[in-house]
């Protein structure tokens, strides 16, 4: 019988639920995209064709590398922000989050720290710490990553023993602020990281989805040579057929190809071909055009609901991101969302509260919303039972026990606002925020 010994250290791992549905709920917690806008007729004619034509070979086993086929697609993908895509250096994931555990799996060794920007995707946070590694917030100011401090933080860091070798970021519509670092000051970054002998860890799922089109310049495109580049179709495609990719400086891509070759065996011929099909037969721009179209849409009805219920110069602060899937609420004055996520799943809707997005216990008076896949009918509604539980906090008359039996309830920019994480009714409970 496996007994724990206490010989393993390193921390258990919690995740937001995100994607629970039923009933009333209006969920603003999961990150999910909006696939009311994929082409499936023409989807599953595509598919249809690749089984009955290539099948044998789709549906077989395959080798670590991204087919030959895919690689333009990436490259298009990369190429709009700048970035760089060498077939020696892809290596093929089951997207972003299975990149994560085997960078740090790879490139980590435990016991060493890993910096990150904060408040930090958990996902990536649990594939850290999974691996022995310990996150460590990154400084930033209000135009977020400094470099300057980063510079004092790593030196002192390292005088008390510590081991750095790492950064990792998520620069643009960043999950769950929606801010997106500047140019000049990306620069600055890629300049301190060199001289620090840092790696840059580059995560960047929501980077072409600006709402009018606008894109920046990708750390990876900068400076490929130092820059570990975390790709994914999830977004700018659809998440279920878990296909992504990592591109890596020469140096690094066999041993990451090790690594997801002991997790994975192999990644899925099928998806793969089933991506490159679709790229070839009418490119990327017509869904991502679509999706920034939507996302604008939704983005702004969330916005105005919250400026309309929670006015502009109330305890919540929030700003409107310029692209991505989320909208960041923050209390300055302080608030549990914890407790408040039991409470809003009593009212049929569901966030994810800041605590998720912390390293270290901050971020507990923050929330995030998401915006991407909320019926365009319900966003107001649902902000306004998110404002009624928010006001009574405030008011001191909001329990925190849920009240809608068999309501299940999730919790998930700039600044008008929070972050957050998942719940079930009656509890704020764990979970990853996708």
């Amino acid at each position: 019988m496996w007994t724990e010994t206490g010989a393993d250290s390193r921390p258990s791992v919690e995740m937001p639920q995100l994607f629970e549905r039923g009933g009333d709920l209006i969920s603003f917690a999961g990150g999910l995209p909006d696939l009311d806008l994929l082409p499936l007729k023409e989807l599953s004619e595509q598919l249809a064709r690749l089984t009955r034509i290539g099948g044998r070979v789709a549906l077989q086993y395959s080798t670590p590398h991204v087919a030959r086929a895919l690689v333009p697609a990436i490259t298009d993908l990369m190429a709009r922000e700048g970035g760089r895509a060498d077939a020696e250096g892809l290596v093929p994931t089951a997207g972003s989050q299975m990149g994560l555990l085997a960078l740090a799996l790879s490139l980590g060794t435990p016991g060493e720290t890993v910096l990150c920007q904060t408040p930090a995707y958990p996902g990536a946070a649990a594939a850290f710490r999974t691996a022995g590694l310990r996150p460590y917030g990154a400084p930033e100011d209000a135009e977020g990553l400094d470099p300057q401090a980063l510079r004092a933080t790593v030196t002192r860091l390292r005088a008390e023993g510590q081991r750095v070798r790492m950064l990792y970021v998520n620069p643009t519509f960043q999950n769950p602020t929606g801010a997106t670092l500047p140019l000049e000051r990306r620069y600055e970054l890629l300049e301190v990281a060199r001289e620090l002998d840092l790696l840059i860890v580059e995560d960047n799922p929501y980077g072409l989805l600006g709402f009018d089109g606008r894109t920046v310049e990708s750390l990876q495109g900068i400076d490929p040579g130092n820059v570990l580049y975390l790709g994914t179709f999830s977004k700018v495609f659809a998440p279920g057929l878990r296909c992504g990719w990592i591109a890596a400086p020469a140096v690094l891509a066999e041993r990451l190809r090790r690594t997801t070759e002991v997790m994975a065996l192999s990644p899925s011929a099928f998806t793969q071909a089933a991506l490159a099909a679709f790229h070839t037969r009418g490119g990327w721009d017509p869904l991502i055009g679509a999706y920034r179209e939507r996302y604008a849409e939704r983005c702004g009805l969330m916005a105005d609901a919250l400026d309309a219920e929670l006015g502009t110069d109330g305890p919540w602060r929030w700003r409107r991101p310029e692209g991505g899937f989320y909208l960041w609420l923050r209390n300055p004055g302080g608030a549990d969302t914890r407790r408040l996520a039991s409470a809003a799943a009593g009212q049929g809707v569901s966030f994810v509260p800041g605590g998720h997005f912390g390293l270290d216990g901050e971020c507990d008076d923050a929330l995030r919303l998401c915006f991407s896949n909320v019926p365009r009918g319900r966003i107001a509604e649902g902000v306004a039972r998110l404002a009624s539980v928010l006001r009574g906090a405030e008011a001191g008359t909001v329990g925190v026990e849920a009240g809608s039996a068999g309501t299940e309830a999730g919790s998930g920019g700039t600044e008008t606002g929070a972050a957050g994480a998942g719940a079930e009714a009656g509890a704020a409970g764990g979970g990853w925020a996708a």
